[in-house]
């Protein structure tokens, strides 16, 4: 019995157009909440970019802050009145992880200058970290490493050792080179070892 020939299944290029509109395999339309709810449960989609903007693990508590950040800008976007429609939701999403991202390195710096200057009045959550192990929290020396390390030391510890950014991105936002970084690490980390004893004894 003769084989009967099988139909090339692939549609051409000028059907394909023909079929889209007429809106023929197209996929139905979903709801907001069913765009949020996707968006949300492929998270892992979007983090490594935040991730590389902040130069921090995929995991830490910054990238899950600016990934919710950046879902909640996603969510009042998408339920404006009367908004322009949006196309291509997840490159729309990894859109707004980047400027999120953006926004959380400018925020971390300025708060390194408020932390490390004069004002000392606002302390985040994750500030309160301890500095390896030496037993001892950032946020109970913080006062005392004004005085002990210099500000380039401060710094360098602040961005490493409390907000977990690589030496990498450390030195962009310090504005000098990673090495630099490192070795005003390493300076203050051996003024710490060595005051140790009476680091936080006031407080």
């Amino acid at each position: 019995m003769a084989s009967e020939s099988v139909p090339n299944p692939r549609i051409p290029a000028q059907k394909q157009r023909f079929f889209a509109l007429l809106g023929i395999g197209k996929s139905p339309v979903r709801t907001v909440d069913e765009q949020l709810e996707e968006i949300a449960r492929t998270s892992r989609i979007y983090t490594p970019t935040i991730a590389r903007r902040l130069g921090q693990p995929h995991h830490s508590p910054a990238v899950e802050d600016v990934f919710q950040d950046a879902l909640a800008k996603l969510t009042k976007r998408l339920k404006e009145e009367g908004g322009p429609p949006v196309g291509n939701i997840h490159a729309y999403m990894r859109a707004i992880c980047f400027t999120c991202a953006m926004d959380e390195l400018r925020r971390v710096k300025a708060r390194a200058e408020v932390l490390l200057g004069d004002n000392t009045t606002a302390l985040d959550a994750r500030e309160n970290v301890l500095l390896d192990d030496s037993g001892v929290y950032y946020a109970d020396i913080r006062a005392e490493l004004g005085t002990l390390l210099s500000e380039l030391e401060h710094k360098a510890l602040y961005y490493t050792a409390v907000q977990d950014f690589t030496a990498e991105r450390t030195g962009e936002l310090m504005d000098i080179s990673a090495s630099s970084v490192s070795k005003a690490l390493r300076r203050a980390r051996t003024k710490i070892a060595r005051h140790r004893p009476d680091l936080g004894q006031d407080s």
